[in-house]
């Protein structure tokens, strides 16, 4: 009787999601801006295919990066765009990125924008196989195409865990850790990586930037997201809504 009291009082900000939840879709949304190969390979959202953390408030961007050249390249840094044109700056900490993405949202709000954290476009439910950017409700679209997607080609860990610890805040950030991309990131020529960019909620984003020097010279390659439109979008909210202001301009470093 204790045991059922007190499980009825479990807050779920750290726990695992549960074993029902669907294997990551993948979407392989490819960019190059020689020597840098940049790929999408899924977005893992707020308790959507993938996810790993119960109501996790951040998108989780799993990239393959390659580097094409013979000369060795530095990723220095990354942003999403939104749909306003905002620069957005992936977060190295779990929690303060769960309170930016809240802000956001709130400003998201009050700007007028129709946001919905379990809003997904038909890419991350169907994988690769999905045509347009329609958005579908999580509860109402996934299909067992979901369920019988690949997850072919990405590290073990991007199965979906169940070994994180409920009501476990220490062993959720080790995974965040473990997934991360940190940068700056220094690849060799022809040597590639795969790891997570964790970003805050935005609907309808329009593109995801990375910036990148080999020394003598700096370039950036720009992955458009039209794919993803419908993303924490409400059903009817138009895809180029007006957003909070603007970060900085790609020649800056992206405001968190």
């Amino acid at each position: 009787m204790l045991a059922l009291a007190l499980s009825g009082c479990l807050t779920t900000e750290y726990q695992a999601s549960g074993k029902q939840t669907r294997p990551a879709v993948i979407v392989n949304i490819d960019a190059v801006q020689a020597p840098l190969d940049l790929s999408l390979r899924t977005v893992i959202v707020y308790d959507g295919p993938g996810s790993w953390k119960r109501e996790a408030l951040w998108d989780e961007y799993v990239l393959t990066l390659r580097n094409g050249g013979t000369s060795a390249i530095t990723i220095t840094t990354a942003a999403l765009v939104d749909a306003a044109g905002a620069h957005r700056a992936p977060g190295d900490d779990p929690w303060e990125l769960e309170k930016t993405s809240q802000t956001l949202e709130q400003r998201y709000r009050r700007d007028g924008v129709e946001f919905a954290r379990s809003e997904i476009p038909d890419a991350l439910v169907f994988g690769s196989a999905a045509v347009g950017g329609a958005a579908g409700t999580l509860f109402s679209a996934i299909s067992a195409t979901a369920s019988s997607a690949s997850v072919i080609g990405l590290p073990v860990y991007y199965i979906v865990v169940y070994g994180v610890n409920r009501n476990n805040k220490s062993t959720a950030a080790a995974e965040f850790a473990r997934r991360r991309l940190r940068l700056p990131l220094t690849l060799y020529g022809g040597e590639s990586q795969t790891g997570s960019l964790f970003l805050p909620m935005a609907p309808n984003p329009r593109s995801l930037e990375l910036w990148w020097t080999d020394g003598a010279a700096s370039n950036a390659v720009v992955l458009s997201l039209a794919r993803l439109q419908g993303l924490h979008a409400a059903a009817h909210a138009p895809a180029a809504a007006p957003a909070p202001s603007a970060g900085t301009s790609p020649a800056a470093a992206p405001a968190r």
